[in-house]
């Protein structure tokens, strides 16, 4: 019977008897240590957002705390902390690591989950697509290493689920991402030649994720992982068919179950011909202990225990040939197919396995899979090849056809009047950007959203064409990042944009001195005619208005709204990092 997940005495006389222990340990892992670590929390790990211009200011506070910094993680962009995930001590160090992290100068994220961003060769052409976005800590890390010119595509099929996807987004500040909402197995197309690289973190039983998922020493059974295979394997070959010739696709989960893992990767190969292994190189992750990928697994019983071949092994439920690792399915093979079975025998070990006793990490299974050029002499995505033009079926033309209706929810191009007037009105150059609208939100984004998502045409699967000016087929419901919202007739800049345009704004902003900053922070909301009076500026125009300041080496700015009074719009914990920076007390201690 299962007892209560807190009580760490139940969870380790459960986790010496459970299914995943027992598979475990048939794997060849010595159960022992890996159920200590197993059992333990998760130390707190982070990246630290470094797109922002005050980095080196949170670099500082992240330190202060007792950060180290992960010797595979990049120019020192992930952290792990002193204490649990989640349990940082009461007091400035768990206010610290709340507010860092409301306001988008850290994420904080598993180290294990940090890995395969980290295989991609990310550049500033590069086009990426993560299918299982949400809640955003990879698509979000992919934004990060392509800003500001390259581009994500972050999808999530559930509601709920994007909508924390946005949310990270907003948070991060990041202007480079383009969220769909798609089932993963369905992913709409985009124009050729398609994306360059593609994560595929999928859906899985999660047995690597016990540090901070309980319930799985109760829950798991091997039943799990053969049920969840098909839809691993549909999700990495829709995202293998979007890839571009060149293009690198990574498939990563959160399970030990080689049947989620190795029997993925195997089943991808077979039906893909035009995709590669790529071995993975250790050397691009210092300092971190791997172990290669598995190429010989039994199927396991309901109790975790190896099955042998025969009456046992075809009555376990949802059992398939494509879970067989290859030595079994040579058995069963004629002659002709035996050969790839040896080949995969010899490329699976390039696959990754992270073990939690390691690195003091959660589990992780990591592939790395090319779309060979060779394989694909047109130069697009295996997705285009319509088979009406590989019949050259004479006279052929095709059709293009007319795009969905728009509706209120549908993202397009800002009109060019209103963007005009917007970036006047703050005396911004729009030549960086595309611009975009929807209701009364505008938009910014890299001009490759433009180039490569909208302003081409895309073909169907009949091998017609979808017209330029849309993003049909793919569902794209947010594009960019939000830069003005339209309120009271007035194109106010939303607060999440300020980071990334403060630099540009030219118009409609006026620098003051600290003392003037500081005390419109701490409350201060005097008469316009007494603000103008006191810092003998001319008369200020109504509506919303940005005041900068400088602080150390930095520029500071915030949004005020110009009225009958001069007020500050600045959201809670925006103004208590700023109050950090100053040395004031919280707001709420002085209030």
């Amino acid at each position: 019977m299962r007892g209560p997940t807190d009580n760490e005495e139940e969870r380790r006389v459960q986790a010496a008897t459970c299914a995943l222990t027992s598979m475990v340990k048939h794997l060849g892992v010595d159960p022992e240590p890996w159920m200590a670590s197993a059992l333990a929390p998760l130390p707190e790990t982070l990246r630290i957002s470094v797109h922002r211009s005050d980095r080196d200011w949170t670099l500082e506070q992240v330190k202060q705390l007792g950060g180290k910094p992960l010797s595979w993680m990049p120019d020192e962009s992930g952290w792990v902390m002193p204490f649990a995930r989640g349990r940082a001590p009461e007091g400035v160090a768990q206010r610290m690591m709340a507010l860092l992290h409301e306001t988008g100068r850290i994420t904080r994220q598993e180290a294990a989950s940090m890995l395969p961003v980290r295989l991609l060769d990310l550049t500033q052409e590069t086009l990426a697509l993560d299918l299982c976005a949400a809640p955003g800590s990879k698509a979000t890390q992919l934004a990060e290493g392509l800003h500001p010119n390259g581009v994500v595509v972050a999808n999530e099929p559930v509601s709920g689920r994007l909508n924390m996807l946005v949310s990270n987004r907003s948070r991060l500040s990041l202007a480079n991402m383009v969220i769909s909402q798609h089932d993963g197995r369905h992913l709409g197309r985009i124009p050729p030649p398609g994306f360059d690289a593609v994560v595929a973190d999928v859906p899985c039983t999660g047995t690597a994720t016990t540090r901070k998922n309980r319930d799985v020493w109760w829950n798991w059974t091997p039943r799990e992982g053969r049920r969840m295979f098909k839809m691993q394997l549909e999700i990495a070959m829709r995202g293998a068919a979007l890839l571009a010739p060149g293009g690198r696709l990574v498939y990563s989960t959160c399970s030990i179950d080689p049947i989620e893992n190795e029997a993925v990767v195997a089943e991808i190969l077979r039906r893909c011909p035009y995709l590669e292994l790529v071995p993975i190189d250790d050397e691009r992750l210092p300092g971190l202990t791997l172990h290669p990928g598995m190429n010989k697994w039994p199927c396991f019983d309901e109790k975790g225990m190896p099955t042998e071949p025969g009456e046992a092994r075809n009555g376990l439920p949802f059992l398939d040939v494509a879970h067989l690792c290859p030595d079994d399915r040579i058995q069963q093979l004629e002659a002709s197919e035996v050969a790839f079975e040896t080949h995969l025998k010899e490329v699976l070990p390039g696959c990754r396995r992270l073990w939690h006793m390691d690195n003091d990490t959660g589990g992780f299974f990591l592939a790395l899979l090319r779309h060979r050029p060779e394989a694909s002499p047109e130069g697009i995505a295996q997705t285009f090849r319509s088979r009406r033009q590989l019949r050259n079926d004479a006279g052929w033309e095709p059709k293009v056809r007319n795009a969905p209706p728009h509706d209120k929810n549908t993202v397009v191009r800002a009109d060019e009047e209103v963007q005009k007037e917007v970036f006047s009105v703050y005396g911004m150059d729009d030549s960086p950007y595309s611009v975009w609208q929807r209701g009364k939100r505008m938009n910014i984004a890299p001009p490759m959203v433009a180039q490569r998502l909208y302003d081409r045409e895309c073909p169907n699967n009949k091998g017609e064409l979808w017209p330029k000016g849309t993003f049909h087929p793919l569902r794209a419901v947010h594009v960019g990042m939000p830069a003005f919202t339209l309120k009271k007739n007035s194109w106010r800049t939303r607060q999440e944009a300020l980071y990334l345009l403060s630099d540009v704004i030219t118009k409609n902003t006026m620098d003051v001195n600290l003392e003037t900053f500081t005390r419109l922070l701490r409350g201060w909301a005097p008469m316009v005619a007494d603000f103008e009076e006191e810092l003998g500026c001319k008369e200020l125009p109504k509506g919303a208005f940005l005041l900068t300041t400088n602080l150390g080496s930095r520029t500071e700015m915030i949004s005020v709204w110009i009225g009958a009074r001069v007020t500050l719009m600045v959201d809670l914990s925006e103004q208590n990092l700023l109050r950090k920076k100053l040395d004031l007390p919280w707001r709420d201690e002085e209030e």
